[in-house]
């Protein structure tokens, strides 16, 4: 029945999807249609504001961003120092990457006498993204803490956060428990090459949660990634790229080192138009568990690390779709190969996960950044090649593990907000073992910087 419902669950994320996907070109003539009209209604009525405005929101919508700004450009002609109009102006610039003439604009709306606190914060907050933008050497992230609540909180490690491995669950049973939890994740772009086209990016994360009861499932993770992106073929695919770099990560479980890996990869960003964006890549990594981590001292637990020492390969085909300027749509499908040095511990993975991430303006107009709610799904079948006798002599592990949940981010500020997530994991699995469910939700602030 659970695997009924959460399959049905899933078909309607799809359908969503489909939904958006085949909507969005019919929507895109009507819009189109509309803004012909509106056009060359605004080339005989310079001054009709409703209908200019009416015209840059369409154009914004279709992502005609260099018809938006004409309109708006022509706009400031009849009426200089119109303040939304230098607002949007600076909006509309930044989006296209247009740094300087953002900032002029933004600061041009700042000096008018008529906008609001409202307006205020809002210039304010995008002028302090401009201005990071700017800058060759950038450094950026987010920082967020709180409370978390799971319903089997011997589910290990957090999900997403390992890339491949699957589910490792002590046969001690399902247990409930809370823990606070930190998450730390650090951007930066060092910008090099001609007039700085191409970029040296670094990210890194830190994640640590402390259970209340159960310590020994107290988990601990750095990782990261550093590579260069070069941008080529631009005469030709303009917003292509080519990024090779180097992974690693140390993880911890109950205070004791759990599992480290490090290899590198490959990823490359081929834009399709102003709305679709693919993302190519592969990976390698040469990965180490800790047999010796109290944690898995029993023969049953010692069996259940999915990620043997050894290595895995992972391809994948990831992308962005972006129905709006408010809507956008992430997903990616992977399959990995892990090669221990046992059989009963090699194991094929696929995985499919996708986001949906909605924005919309806040219930208080002095919030100058926009909430989301992005509901999300990931699916991962992982099958072992060969049975595992300490576990079951008769059966290789099969587990198909579904999860679903909502991410909710309120910013308060332009640096500061909460965020929120609940989220249900079901695994499904040959073995009795490795059957688990898991519900989690958590809340706290975050903090950008």
């Amino acid at each position: 029945m659970l695997r009924s419902k959460m399959g049905t669950r899933y078909g309607v994320l799809c359908l969503v999807g489909m939904v958006l996907v085949l909507l969005g070109p019919a929507h895109a003539v009507d819009a189109r249609t509309e803004q012909s009209q509106l056009a060359e209604h605004i080339r005989l009525h310079p001054t009709d504001y409703a209908a200019t405005y009416r015209y840059v929101v369409i154009s914004t919508q279709l992502r005609d961003y260099e018809a938006a700004i004409g309109a708006l450009e022509r706009l400031l002609m009849f009426n200089p120092g119109l303040a939304r109009a230098e607002k949007d102006l600076g909006s509309l610039y930044a989006r296209l990457g247009a740094n300087e003439l953002a900032e002029h604009h933004l600061r041009n709306a700042l000096r008018s006498p008529d906008i609001d606190a409202a307006q205020r914060a809002q210039i304010e907050t995008e002028l302090f993204d401009v201005q990071k933008e700017k800058q060759p050497n950038r450094l950026s992230g987010q920082f967020s803490a709180g409370l978390r609540h799971q319903s089997n909180a011997n589910f290990f490690p957090v999900p997403g956060l390992f890339a491949v491995g699957g589910v490792a669950v002590p046969a001690a049973g399902q247990r409930a428990d809370y823990n606070a939890y930190q998450l730390l994740k650090v951007t930066h772009d060092l910008g090099f090459g001609a007039q700085r086209a191409n970029t040296f990016e670094s990210r890194a994360t830190v994640y640590a949660t402390q259970q209340f009861k159960l310590s020994e499932f107290d988990v601990g993770l750095i990782s990261g990634t550093v590579g260069p992106r070069y941008k080529i073929w631009q005469e030709v695919f303009p917003g292509f790229s080519v990024k090779p770099y180097a992974t690693g990560a140390a993880s911890s479980l109950g205070g004791e080192n759990y599992l480290n890996a490090g290899g590198g990869g490959l990823t490359v960003r081929v834009p399709l138009g102003p709305n679709l964006t693919l993302d190519p890549g592969f990976e390698w990594r040469s990965l180490h568990v800790n047999q010796g981590n109290q944690t898995l001292q029993s023969p049953e637990n010692s069996s259940l690390s999915t990620l043997a020492s050894g290595e895995v390969t992972t391809g994948y085909l990831g992308g962005t779709y972006r129905a709006t300027d408010h809507i956008r749509l992430d997903w990616q499908a992977a399959y990995s190969r892990a090669d221990a040095a046992l059989a009963s511990q090699s194991s094929s993975q696929f995985d499919i996960r996708a986001a949906l991430r909605l924005d919309f303006a806040p219930p208080i107009a002095n919030i100058p950044r926009r909430w989301s709610i992005a509901p999300y799904f990931r699916f991962t079948d992982l099958v072992f090649d060969e049975p595992n006798p300490v576990v079951d002599p008769r059966f290789a592990r099969h587990d198909k593990m579904w999860t679903g949940g909502v991410l909710f981010t309120a910013p308060i500020t332009g640096q500061f907000g909460f965020v929120g997530n609940a989220e249900f994991m079901h695994n499904s699995s040959n073995l009795p073992n490795f059957r688990t469910r898991n519900f989690s939700i958590s809340v706290g602030p975050i903090v950008r910087f």
